[in-house]
């Protein structure tokens, strides 16, 4: 059980270690009071260029890689595992040394389904990129193939246990976007009135 715990507290605290604050330490200066304010790859990237995207994007997907990982190569049971995914995305989200303020997650999702099943990885990015092409939004295609991956994970690991967790996982996340999928929308939306309207 205490080694249980060690693990939790690990996996949140390693959700603090920021790639967007490591990247204004390297910079020298604040890039979250510009573009979005978001602290994530996007971002990093609209205001400081391609290769701050892929810096950032680098670090947060390989933190939640990395916790998964380690934890399969120790042999942990899956719902500690789950648990631990859900805590590093916390915090990247919520993290207390940066006063509760992150990113949205996306990035370290990725990585931590990267190393829990390269199939569910690459269907998700198949399906996000499918849905993001046809709707035009990236956010839309995310969020969207999140209903997939939910599927794919109970096919692989059908436990009730594990697809609650999963579920808890999907709600934080979308939550957490919850302005900027509803952003994605209205633009969506706005889109097809114009069309039809011409």
């Amino acid at each position: 059980m205490i080694i249980n715990i060690v693990y939790f507290v690990l996996a949140y605290f390693l959700g603090n270690i920021m790639g967007g604050k490591l990247l204004e330490i390297i910079y020298r200066e604040e890039f979250t009071n510009k573009g979005s304010g978001n602290v994530g790859a996007r971002n990093a990237g609209r205001v400081l260029g391609p290769k701050s995207f892929v810096f950032v994007l680098a670090v947060d997907f390989f933190k939640g890689f990395l916790v998964v990982i380690l934890l399969k190569i120790f042999n942990i049971n899956a719902t500690i595992i789950y648990i631990c995914i859900i805590l590093v995305i916390l915090g990247h989200i919520k993290p207390v040394v940066f006063k509760f303020k992150g990113g949205k997650g996306v990035a370290t999702f990725f990585g931590c389904i990267a190393a829990l099943s390269p199939h569910m990885f690459l269907v998700v990015i198949l399906c996000a990129l499918v849905i993001a092409i046809i709707v035009k939004s990236l956010t839309l295609g995310f969020y969207a193939s999140l209903t997939l991956g939910t599927c794919i994970n109970y096919l692989e690991n059908p436990s009730f246990i594990i697809l609650g967790l999963y579920i808890l996982l999907v709600i934080i996340l979308c939550i957490t976007a919850l302005d900027d999928i509803e952003e994605a929308f209205e633009k969506y939306f706005s889109a097809k009135k114009n069309k039809s309207v011409r």
